[in-house]
């Protein structure tokens, strides 16, 4: 795949298969590390008939923030300006690899340093996108139609999982009530600290924006707060949790009516990762995931005031 450099005006070099890609593989149909005569990595991806649009949509919103100073291995553009290229019947795209160093887990959980560095990227992502909607998907995503659509399918093909999860579902009416009117921004979408590449405790950059469009404010930060949780429960309130909630707090991002449901928020997007399990066919992490959602929503009304209580809220 080192010719198809080409594309770009960049002299191939050799493939690197000694190299190992952070991110999801599942993101594209075929990806590669490749290196060019003057000794850059880039990372080479084919792409799905059905990713064009999206993904030259995704491609010009990079640019837009790498240009802003975000730690982001935006995608580089043909000749023509175009982020999705074609050769023959295929289409790629191409973007710099960066080197990272791993992340310890569980360790990282009582991090505050990488707490830290977590709340300054979504500081500085909210500072650069008021004028980015454009970034958007085509159609706005509503976590309640999102959540009723996998629940349909749970009743017919897992009605077990189904049962277990409707007590949840039910718990999160306030959110689903208030979702039209929270305070929106660009997020991520899939914001975690596995799509992170780390050197040492800073971030390098942030990969995988499959996901990324206008959502709640504090979209990015519950999805990464729920991963932290499901590493262990307890370290919503310590560690990495409260430090990156200390930062967002601190730029005065953390609005008080969506602050309050934050929670409701955290619980609600572990549908998606069930989601994530069951087409997985992980049944460790699917039963896992049942105790956590089960423990999260019987935390609604403890978590809340625990957080308000090391931030100094009233």
């Amino acid at each position: 795949m080192k010719d198809h450099l080409l594309l770009w005006d960049l002299e191939p070099g050799r493939p690197r298969p000694d190299i190992q890609l952070p991110g999801s593989p599942q993101r594209c149909l075929h990806r590669a590390p490749v290196e060019d005569r003057s000794g850059t990595v880039w990372i080479l991806e084919q792409l799905r008939p059905d990713q064009l649009e999206r993904r030259e949509q995704i491609g010009h919103c990079l640019a837009t923030l790498a240009q802003k100073d975000l730690p982001i291995p935006a995608y580089r553009a043909d000749r023509n300006g175009h982020y999705v290229v074609k050769q023959d019947h295929a289409f790629f795209q191409l973007s710099p690899f960066v080197p990272g160093t791993p992340l310890p887990q569980p360790d990282y959980i009582e991090d505050r340093t990488r707490g830290h560095a977590l709340g300054q990227f979504l500081v500085a992502l909210h500072e650069a996108a008021p004028n980015l909607q454009k970034c958007d998907a085509a159609t706005p995503f509503r976590l309640e139609t999102y959540i009723h659509e996998l629940m349909e399918t749970l009743a017919v093909r897992h009605p077990e999982i189904h049962h277990a999860l409707i007590p949840i579902q039910d718990g999160l009416s306030p959110l689903f009530e208030a979702w039209p009117d929270l305070p929106t921004t660009l997020c991520h979408g899939d914001f975690h600290p596995l799509n992170i590449i780390w050197q040492e405790h800073e971030v390098a950059a942030v990969i995988d924006w499959e996901f990324s469009g206008v959502r709640p404010a504090l979209f990015d930060v519950a999805n990464c707060l729920g991963c932290v949780g499901i590493e262990d429960p307890l370290a919503l309130i310590r560690g990495l949790s409260p430090t990156l909630l200390a930062t967002l707090n601190t730029a005065g991002y953390l609005e008080n009516d969506a602050f309050t449901l934050l929670p409701e928020l955290i619980l609600g997007m572990r549908f998606a990762w069930m989601s994530e399990w069951l087409r997985r066919n992980d049944t460790e992490m699917i039963d896992i995931e049942i105790q956590y959602m089960q423990l999260l929503a019987n935390s609604i009304d403890t978590l809340l005031p625990a957080w308000k209580n090391l931030l100094g809220h009233p």
